[in-house]
């Protein structure tokens, strides 16, 4: 672990200043297999979700001036009077933690609070979006505040992923119900028996921009009738969604299937690789296939493209829905927090429950289904 007097802190506040630390950004948060921490995600999210805000990434280096880790914030500048700073894009973005190992997370949290305290004012709040349950990097973040910051966190939410490290799609379905394996096979042969399908996987760029459009209107079709608004209806979401599958194709991170009948797109997933990690993001499904299950084949077919591509994991990311524990073999917790000036308890309860609640409707969750509720 690092020493906290070790570390060399500086705080980029341009966003023409971040350029000599990205690929050192990139390849820590590569070994993280976490999206939402890359240089990637920070940028698209800066510049459509976050734009006007000013980038205030913490970047620490050890004596040698090697990068050990970046705290990559938002500078929000004010929201209702008061000063604000986040991680980019926490709508939408499902955890976060400092851009470094494990183990340096809590010293370069910890000497990262006084710099950031100097740049937001100790009585800013910080919107930390969701964190891993058992993190201590909050805890050391707001303890070493000058001012103190009260964590107000969420309770916890699940996180379900699949555990591969080398495992075979048989062995993988051997580890599954009867019934789940009846219906990978038997699902798909119905289908192929009275249908032409074929599953696609994007390729280019310009691809990629027309399938990421696909994936919209199938997940559009999706939520028709429901009450809750899906998580990528909102133009500024769809425009930072289309910046940051760009980049993720170019990085060879993107993972964008489209299963076509008859020639026409029913069921769409999306999705990236980012190190060992492969991980579901949304999907989409035209309902008129619904008695087919076309978005549960689908998934299924991703965690075989996932094996076959020598993934360690196969993450699901939020949400504890039925569907996703069929697949999983394990879930993480995660719990989104909050950290702001010493109040009164009930009032930043109050606080946390309303910026939670913008949160999750923002992603859609407690929506119920996924690809198909039937499926099961």
């Amino acid at each position: 672990m690092l020493p906290t007097g070790g570390l060399n802190l500086e705080l980029i506040d341009r966003e023409d200043g971040l350029g000599p630390v990205v690929d050192s950004w990139r390849s820590l948060a590569t070994a993280r297999g976490n999206a939402f921490v890359t240089p990637e995600w920070y940028l698209a999210a800066l510049r459509t979700l976050h734009a006007g805000s000013a980038p205030a990434v913490v970047v620490a280096r050890d004596r040698d001036g090697k990068v050990r880790g970046l705290l990559p914030f938002v500078d929000a500048r004010t929201r209702m009077g008061r000063r604000w700073a986040s991680f980019p894009g926490t709508r939408y973005g499902d955890i976060y933690h400092p851009v470094a190992a494990p183990e340096d997370e809590e010293p370069i949290a910890a000497a990262a609070a006084p710099l950031l305290a100097e740049r937001f004012g100790g009585r800013c709040r910080l919107e930390l979006g969701r964190v891993d349950a058992d993190a201590g990097w909050w805890r050391e973040l707001a303890r070493a505040w000058p001012a103190q910051l009260s964590a107000v966190p969420h309770p916890a939410e699940a996180l379900p992923y699949i555990e591969l490290n080398g495992s075979s799609w048989e062995e993988y379905l051997a580890g599954r119900s009867r019934q789940f394996r009846s219906q990978v096979g038997r699902k798909m042969r119905w289908l192929r028996r009275d249908h032409e399908v074929r599953i696609r996987q994007s390729g280019s760029g310009e691809e990629a921009l027309g399938d990421v459009g696909t994936l919209f209107a199938l997940h559009d079709a999706r939520w028709t009738g429901r009450d809750v608004v899906s998580s990528i209806a909102d133009p500024k979401a769809r425009e930072f969604h289309r910046r940051f599958v760009t980049e993720a194709q170019r990085r060879g991170w993107l993972r964008l299937y489209l299963l076509e009948v008859d020639s026409a797109p029913v069921a769409g997933w999306y999705g990236w690789r980012v190190g060992d990690r492969f991980s579901y993001y949304q999907a989409g499904f035209d309902p008129a296939w619904g008695r087919y299950s076309v978005g549960f084949l689908l998934l299924a077919e991703t965690v075989r493209g996932a094996i076959s591509e020598g993934a360690a994991e196969y993450d699901l990311l939020l949400g504890d829905e039925p569907f996703k524990s069929r697949f999983a073999t394990g879930k993480r917790l995660g719990r989104s927090v909050l950290l702001a000036p010493r109040l009164s308890r009930p009032r930043l309860r109050a606080s946390a429950r309303a910026w939670v609640a913008r949160r999750r409707a923002a992603r859609g969750e407690n929506s119920g289904g996924g690809p198909e509720a039937s499926a099961s």
